[in-house]
């Protein structure tokens, strides 16, 4: 995705909302700032991130949405319809990142023995690549203060609630028409675009209520954070339509949903990626790109399942974040977030010590509320609050600061940070299961907007895939090709000489191989239901059902009777495996791992290790011009 100007970019960005189960029901959210020089300029969205929960007790929902702002602070605003007064309040982005490293797929390679090589072969030999991952509570309570505000007069528009929580000032208001409501708003600088004025409309005649949000005064693009909201009885919905105002080619869309089987998009085809476009000599790198080919296949507007399971109880945290090795921690420490020595210090190092003793996480979020009170890293010199208070030492410091009270830090910790993680943590971990979907989409494709049901009896999706690559000697000499083996598809031999540089250093690349150049992205293209048997599509009939399932609502068949769909063939067939060159060369565990594909699901959503006993060797990954 090419660099972009932030200040050549302000404007709108459309987010998530939530609708009534209803024909034809309708969601949508907007980002709109200021008018500059009396012109609306868009901010381009590139990615969202949204949980729904719902909680099974109350028969309420709670959905976080990952707010994402880099523009001036007076700019920054949010018009949300929704079809009933929500709670709202703010979340945390260390939630996101948690459940990123628990459900995001991973791509690991392991070395097999060598095939026909002999000892001198193998000396100095290139390596191959390596394994990556993919990368892809608390609501505070509204005290409602109705009535009107100034400027609204004659503009038919209702105050509802008038509130702060977080960096945030909101309004919740209704209006008798969209354009009473967009000159309410435009004359409070939100600057609604013309694109928008028929959802808007839409919403009006529905009689759904409208959050607007702004930075409190005072408040800095930097404190921008995830916004939750609580309603009764909701389902789970994206807004492309109102997105597509502002959204770049690709957008990048992750949901998560927790529930009481594995989340299925409604009115949106569903699609498995064919593992063998995947670079795996140098860690899948390409694996977007596939996702994004594999979606197009699916008229452009499908999701993809990258994991379907129990919530992660655990995460493993890379050594990039924690300056050594790897580490497993629990999703959510709970006793890391005790702010009680905080609140009891009389010293900075005190501080300090409370933060250390508890594992305390120091994200850019805290590291931002630390420095608002503290100051410490602006008397170092240092924009960097994060590695500043990652590495901050209690000798470093003595008394606090005459102005700073440890219990006001302490009480601003829980609650901008601890209190919504200890308050989403049980609906978290009530969700029988918890479904990672992701999409991505451009603005031409966002027609509908898709909504998602549950379906109990489909089976879990691993987010672990492997591969196993063994070092091929083709005349018996010379290390010049590699076996790539993936259980569930196949068991082939790729010529390094495909990858730039010599052919003892470079890497082979499987995904340009001409046997796996021209296949299809998506190894299958499916109709997914809360109920039954997923159903493949015809490549003649994609365009028919992506059409036909716009109007699917929760409770009933997307497709609408009538519809008779042709049998879909297989996408793809795998070509045979390649022979063995030297059968008493080779870790005969390897080449057992070729298997027939599954019907649904296919390898690259379910591929396990092959051969236990083959050795971990050192891997490096090849370097892109």
């Amino acid at each position: 995705m090419p660099a972009r100007s932030i200040r050549a970019l302000l404007g709108l960005a459309c987010l998530f909302a939530v609708a009534l189960p209803a024909p034809a029901s309708a969601c949508g959210g907007c980002f709109i700032p200021t008018v500059q020089s009396g012109t609306a300029s868009p901010v381009l969205q590139d990615a969202e991130r949204v949980l729904f929960l719902r909680d099974e007790k109350t028969k309420q929902s709670t959905v976080w949405v990952e707010v994402r702002y880099n523009g001036p602070s007076d700019d920054f605003g949010w018009v949300l319809p929704l079809p009933k007064v929500p709670k709202v309040g703010v979340g945390s982005a260390y939630l996101f990142d948690r459940l990123d490293l628990g459900t995001a797929p991973r791509f690991t390679t392991t070395a097999g023995s060598s095939e026909n090589c002999n000892s001198a072969a193998m000396g100095g030999g290139g390596g191959i690549g390596c394994g990556s991952t993919a990368t892809s509570a608390g609501v505070a309570d509204s005290t409602a203060s109705k009535g009107r505000l100034p400027g609204d007069n004659n503009r038919g528009v209702t105050v509802l609630v008038h509130d702060q929580v977080g960096p945030y000032d909101y309004v919740i208001i209704e209006g008798k028409t969209a354009d009473g409501l967009i000159a309410w708003l435009n004359a409070r600088k939100y600057a609604i675009p013309d694109l928008a004025k028929s959802v808007i409309a839409a919403h009006v005649q529905k009689g759904d209520v409208f959050v607007a949000v702004r930075l409190k005064t005072g408040a800095t693009a930097q404190e921008v954070k995830p916004i939750t909201l609580t309603m009764d009885d909701t389902e789970p919905c994206v807004p492309l339509r109102l997105t597509a105002i502002a959204a770049v080619d690709d957008l990048n869309v992750e949901v998560l949903l927790g529930g009481p089987g594995q989340a299925i998009p409604k009115n949106h085809l569903h699609v498995w990626i064919n593992p063998m476009k995947l670079d795996w000599f140098d860690g899948a790198s390409n694996y977007s790109q596939v996702v994004s080919a594999a979606i197009d296949e699916a008229s452009g507007r499908a999701f993809l399942t990258e994991f379907a399971g129990a919530v992660p109880t655990s995460v493993t945290v890379p050594a990039t974040q924690l300056y050594g090795s790897p580490t497993v921690e629990p999703l959510i420490n709970l006793a890391s977030l005790d702010t009680s020595g905080i609140a009891k210090a009389k010293h900075v190092s005190d501080i300090i010590v409370a933060i250390h003793a508890n594992g305390f996480p120091i994200v850019s979020e805290t590291a931002l509320l630390l420095e608002q009170h503290l100051g410490l890293a602006a008397q170092a010199g240092t924009d960097n609050l994060l590695k500043f208070y990652q590495n901050a030492h209690e000798g470093d410091y003595t008394l606090l600061p005459a102005d700073v009270t440890a219990a006001a830090l302490a009480q601003d910790i829980d609650q901008n940070f601890t209190q919504p993680l200890k308050d989403v943590l049980p609906l978290l971990q009530g969700a029988q299961k918890l479904t990672r979907l992701v999409m991505r989409i451009s603005p031409k494709e966002m027609t509908k907007d898709p909504i998602f049901g549950f379906h109990p009896g489909l089976p879990d999706v691993a987010r672990d895939h492997a591969a196993t690559v063994n070092t091929v000697c083709p005349n018996g000499s010379a290390a010049t090709a590699y076996r790539l083996t993936l259980k569930g598809v196949g068991s082939y031999v790729i010529d390094a000489s495909t990858a730039q540089g010599s052919a003892t250093s470079a890497l082979a690349n499987n995904a340009v191989d001409p046997r796996f150049k021209a296949a299809p992205a998506a190894s299958l293209i499916e109709l997914v239901d809360e109920t039954g048997d997923p159903v493949a599509i015809h490549p003649d009939d994609i365009d028919l059902v992506d059409g036909a399932i716009a109007g699917a609502h929760l409770g009933t068949p997307s497709l609408p009777a009538g519809i008779t769909l042709k049998k879909a063939p297989a996408r793809w067939k795998p070509p045979a495996n390649d022979a063995i060159y030297s059968s008493g060369s080779v870790n005969a565990t390897s080449a057992a791992c070729a298997l027939a594909p599954t019907a649904r699901g296919p390898a690259a959503l379910g591929l396990l290790l092959c051969g236990a006993a083959l050795s971990i060797l050192a891997l490096r990954r090849r370097k892109r011009e």
